[in-house]
């Protein structure tokens, strides 16, 4: 004889709670990325680029800037602060950013603990200790992924030298997120908010 077929009534509940919390968390990250860019406080920093695409994203615009590059009295406070600490990699670094003369916003201060004054930005060491004379900084904003007919033409402006200001917003904890790209104080893309 054969058994019952047993029923598993708390299948459906679980799929529906699975989905339920797997749609929040990608809510949150959406939001919170929306945040930033809505009411974060803005710096705008020189850029160059390079033109690479990715199979699963499309096409994007890598950004390098100047102020990835730390060094002298930036990096002197720094260094010293490090050199009380075990060498590190992926070590967090906080900026502090104002605007230069040109409008720019540029380095004035980095520290590894958060600088209550400024604007402050967070970015990774990749390697970090007392003796560092250069430090290369990864802020988070190097890719701005773009459709297939936007990004030919901001890669030829910015290798023109006519695309060179991009404009971040910074959160409170230090994240940063392109919000737009301008030529001559003039706004040319704006990033939505979702």
């Amino acid at each position: 004889m054969a058994e019952p077929v047993r029923k598993k009534p708390f299948v459906i509940p679980a799929a529906i709670a699975a989905t339920a919390v797997l749609c929040a968390i990608l809510a949150w990250m959406i939001e919170s990325r929306a945040q930033i860019l809505r009411d974060g406080a803005e710096i705008v920093l020189k850029s160059e680029p390079i033109d690479p695409r990715d199979l699963l994203r499309g096409r994007y615009v890598v950004l390098t800037y100047p102020a990835q590059q730390i060094t002298g009295d930036v990096l002197a406070g720094l260094t010293a602060e490090a050199g009380t600490r075990e060498p590190g990699r992926d070590v967090p670094v906080y900026v502090t950013f104002e605007p230069g003369p040109d409008g720019h916003h540029r380095p004035v201060a980095a520290s590894l603990t958060r600088l209550s004054d400024g604007v402050v930005l967070r970015g990774t060491a990749p390697y970090l200790d007392g003796r560092t004379v250069t430090l290369f900084l990864d802020y988070g904003i190097g890719r701005f992924y773009t459709n297939e007919h936007r990004a030919p033409e901001l890669e030829a402006r910015m290798r023109a030298g006519a695309l060179t200001e991009i404009v971040v917003a910074v959160g409170p904890d230090g994240t940063g997120q392109i919000k737009a790209f301008r030529q001559a104080g003039e706004t040319i893309v704006t990033e939505p908010l979702y």
